[in-house]
C-alpha cells in the first residue's frame, strides 16, 4: 500500500472501509445465500446414470455400462472415477482410477464428494453406482463464490467505487499533498543531483524525494511522498536483519549529521541494492531538529564485486574431494525415500525399468510385488502419525531385509511399497512375499500389531510394458484387501479370490 500515491491509497482504503461493512451485513443475514446449485447438478447427474445402467443391467449389457461410465468420467471435469458394485462388493465396471479415488470418509451415506445410488434388478436389490466427484473447493470455488450476491457487489464497490472515490478525493487531496510546500526549482535542482536524496520531516515521512532516489527503488517520486522512511524495508548488509541504526533517526534524535552507514534495500524486480547512507538534521533557530536530509550514494555494482571476489577465493580454497562428498550426499538424497531410506518412486522406476528391459530382450523371469499395509489410517487415527511413520519404516525394513543384490524395493506411494525380483517367476514371487507376509504379522514386529497384504504379478502374464505389469500386480493386490487382508494373491489367480 506505500508503494501507492495518497490520492490512490485514500480510494483503496475506503473501497476496504464499504467492503468491511458489506461483509459485516452479510454475516448479520441481511444479504441473500443461493443454493447450492453444485450439489444439485450432481444429484441430478448420479439419478441420470442410475437410470441409464438399470436399463442396462437389467438386460446383462455391462458393455454399455462402461460405455456410459467412461463417457461420463471423460466430459465431466467434476467426476473422477465411476464404478458399478455388486452387492456382494465386487467391482464389475470401473471407469477411471476409481480403487484408488475411491476412498469415502462414510461407509453407508453418500457425501458431496462420494455418491452412491442402489440398482435393483428383479425387484430387488442388485448392487451400487458409485461416483466420485472433484471437492467443490478444488472443482469450482471462484464458480461457487461468484454465486454470492456478496462478491458480486464487493466487485462492483471495488470497480465502480474506486473510481468514484479517486475522482472525489483528487481536489481534497491537493490540500494534503506535502510536495505544494516544495518549490518547483528546488525540486528541479535536487532532481539533476546523481545521488538520491531524501527530505524528511521530524516524523520521518518523506517531504521531498529526488528523480536518482526514485529511480533506484523502482517508484516515482510521487508516490514516496508522505511514506515513512524507516518504513521502506532497510536491511544490514551480511546479515540481512533489519537495520537498527538509520542515519536520518540518529540526526533527528542527536541533531547531529551521521555519514557512511550502509544500508541494503530490496527493490522489486531488481534485486537488493547497497547504499551508502548520510543523515543530517535541519535545525530550527534554537538548534533542534525539524527535520532531516538523507543522501543515498549507489554503490551496488562495487559491493557485488567485492562479494563475488570473495565467493571466487573461497571456492578455491574448498577442496575437490569434499564436492565429491556433497555430490554423492545429495544423490543418495535426492533418490531416497526420507522417512524409509529404500529408493523414491522416481529412482525405484528407473530401476524397475533397466530390469524390466533386460529381462524382455534376454527372456529372462521378472516377477513384480505390490504391498500395502492393512488399515494404515486406523493405526494413525488411533496411535498417531508417529507411530505410524514407525510402522511404515519397519515394513520397509522388512521387505528390503530379504532381498538379493539384484531385486529392489520402492516405496510406491503413502504405505504401498513395490517389489521386483529378478529371474524369479510367480511362484517364486509368491513364497517370497508370504515369507514376507508371515514376519510382518508375527506378535512384537512393530509397537502395534499390524498385517500387509501382498499382490504378485509376473512376465509369464503377458504384461506388455512395465506399467501393464505394475497395474497386473496392484489388481492382485486389491483382491487381496477385498479377500480380506493380510494375505498374498497372484494375478492369474485374483478372481478366485
Amino acid at each position: 500500500m506505500e508503494r501507492l500515491g495518497p490520492l490512490l491509497r485514500i480510494s483503496a482504503g475506503l473501497v476496504l472501509l464499504t467492503s468491511v461493512i458489506l461483509i459485516g451485513l452479510d454475516i448479520a443475514g441481511f444479504l441473500p445465500v443461493p443454493s447450492n446449485r453444485a450439489v444439485e447438478e450432481r444429484v441430478r447427474l448420479c439419478e441420470t446414470l442410475a437410470a441409464q445402467a438399470a436399463a442396462a443391467v437389467e438386460h446383462d449389457d455391462f458393455a454399455a455400462v462402461r460405455s456410459t461410465l467412461r463417457t461420463t468420467v471423460r466430459r465431466n471435469t467434476e467426476v473422477l472415477s465411476a464404478a458399478l458394485r455388486t452387492a456382494d462388493g465386487r467391482l464389475v465396471v470401473v471407469a477411471g482410477e476409481h480403487r484408488m479415488l475411491w476412498n469415502p470418509d462414510d461407509p453407508e451415506r453418500s457425501t458431496a464428494t462420494h455418491v452412491r445410488v442402489p440398482l435393483f434388478r428383479s425387484g430387488g436389490p442388485w448392487g451400487t453406482i458409485e461416483v466420485r466427484f472433484q471437492s467443490p473447493e478444488s472443482a469450482g470455488l471462484l464458480a461457487a463464490l461468484w454465486q454470492r450476491p456478496l462478491v458480486r457487489i464487493l466487485v462492483l464497490v471495488g470497480a465502480l467505487g474506486f473510481v468514484a472515490y479517486l475522482l472525489f478525493m483528487r481536489r481534497t487531496l491537493r490540500h494534503l499533498d506535502p510536495s505544494a510546500v516544495i518549490p518547483g526549482r528546488v525540486q528541479a535542482t535536487l532532481d539533476v543531483m546523481a545521488e538520491g536524496v531524501l527530505l524528511l520531516d521530524q516524523d520521518e515521512r518523506i517531504v521531498l524525494a529526488n528523480q536518482a532516489f526514485a529511480d533506484c527503488v523502482g517508484r516515482e517520486p510521487a508516490s514516496l511522498l508522505g511514506v515513512k522512511a524507516s518504513g521502506l524495508g532497510w536491511k544490514t548488509p551480511h546479515s540481512r536483519e533489519d537495520a537498527r541504526r538509520l542515519p536520518w533517526v540518529d540526526a533527528l534524535r542527536d541533531s547531529e549529521a551521521v555519514t557512511a552507514i550502509p544500508l541494503v534495500l530490496d527493490v522489486e524486480n531488481e534485486g537488493s541494492r547497497v547504499f551508502m547512507v548520510n543523515g543530517c538534521p535541519i535545525l530550527d533557530g534554537w538548534e533542534r531538529a525539524k527535520g532531516a536530509i538523507a543522501t543515498f550514494d549507489d554503490v551496488t555494482e562495487l559491493e557485488q564485486k567485492r562479494v563475488a571476489l570473495e565467493e571466487a577465493l573461497k571456492m578455491l580454497e574448498e577442496s575437490q574431494e569434499e564436492i565429491q562428498v556433497q555430490n554423492e550426499e545429495l544423490k543418495v538424497l535426492a533418490q531416497s525415500d526420507p522417512l524409509t531410506g529404500v529408493p523414491n518412486r522416481r529412482s525405484f522406476m528407473e530401476r524397475f525399468e533397466v530390469a524390466f528391459s533386460a529381462a524382455t530382450q534376454r527372456d529372462d523371469q521378472l516377477a513384480c510385488v505390490m504391498a500395502d499395509i492393512d488399515h494404515f489410517k486406523r493405526v494413525n487415527d488411533d496411535h498417531g502419525h508417529v507411530v505410524g511413520d514407525e510402522v511404515i519404516r519397519r515394513v520397509a525394513e522388512a521387505l528390503g531385509a530379504t532381498l538379493r543384490s539384484s531385486d529392489a524395493v520402492g516405496r510406491y506411494g503413502g504405505e504401498e511399497f513395490c517389489i521386483f525380483l529378478v529371474g524369479a517367476d510367480a511362484a517364486t514371487a509368491v513364497r517370497t512375499a508370504e515369507r514376507l507376509r508371515a514376519k510382518i504379522d508375527s506378535p512384537g514386529f512393530a509397537r502395534v500389531p499390524i498385517s500387509v497384504s501382498f499382490g504378485v504379478s509376473s512376465l509369464a502374464f503377458g504384461a506388455a510394458n512395465l506399467s501393464g505389469l505394475i497395474d497386473q500386480a496392484d489388481e492382485a493386490l486389491y483382491a487381496s484387501k477385498r479377500a480380506g487382508r493380510n494375505r498374498v494373491t497372484r494375478w492369474d489367480e485374483r478372481e478366485a479370490v
